[in-house]
């Protein structure tokens, strides 16, 4: 993930020289890696910087001191938690809205929302499809390995946000990201007779979709295609 990291390291540059904040907050930021990499560039001097996750063990790796970490779920999250209300908060987000699957990404859209001063940024890395087949492929996928993730197309993203309270500024594309099956074994702790059967059944029903899609004789591989969307509060 480390391409597509930088590449939303210049997106938040820019959401920083346009809206000035004083605080930073970064939304399911895991070890607090993109605001390392904004100390290390000294592009964050002055402004206070907050790591957001529900994973203790996660923040444990964050290990500069200049970040605040705060051990708590994106949907419980408060501004006031490590800055004051009247402060001015950029926000950012990465690979983070498909966790909240199909039912639950506008309820957390709105509850950010609820959360953010009008003309306040949001910037967000988020994985998304422009044909509705695609989107439906790779969420069968996550579907058989037993998820909860979910995956909208663009269209349905775009029109989330701006129905949750939020104009889109800039889209930039990112690199996509391959996940093969061993890999996705590995996480979701599925056996090698699980990932064939899944195989199988892909095969059927995302067949020709190779954009998002490759599969041969001993598994296959997923692709997800991500944005990174600038959003000011309205």
């Amino acid at each position: 993930m480390a391409e597509d990291r930088i590449g939303a390291l210049e997106v938040v540059r820019k959401a920083i020289a346009l809206s000035k904040p004083q605080v930073i907050a970064d939304l399911g930021g895991g070890t607090g890696f993109i605001l390392q990499e904004l100390i290390k560039h000294s592009v964050a001097t002055g402004i206070k910087l907050v790591n957001l996750d529900l994973s203790r063990r996660q923040l444990g790796v964050t290990c500069d001191d200049r970040i605040i970490r705060v051990c708590r779920s994106m949907m419980g999250f408060r501004r006031t938690d490590a800055a004051e209300e009247t402060d001015c908060f950029l926000f950012i987000m990465r690979s983070a809205l498909h966790y909240f699957g199909r039912d639950g990404l506008m309820p957390f859209l709105h509850h950010l929302r609820s959360q953010m001063k009008k003309g306040e940024f949001l910037v967000h890395q988020t994985a998304c499809f422009d044909r509705i087949a695609d989107a439906r492929c790779v969420n069968r996928l996550y579907e058989c390995m037993g998820t909860n993730k979910w995956y909208p197309t663009q269209k349905n993203l775009y029109r989330s946000l701006e129905k949750a309270g939020w104009r889109i500024t800039s889209v930039a594309p990112a690199p996509i990201l391959p996940l093969t099956s061993a890999d996705l074994g590995k996480r979701y702790r599925l056996r090698k007779h699980r990932l064939t059967d899944i195989r199988d059944e892909l095969s059927g029903c995302c067949c020709g979709k190779r954009n998002v899609l490759s599969l041969s004789p001993d598994g296959f591989c997923a692709y997800l295609h991500y944005q990174i969307l600038t959003c000011v509060a309205k």
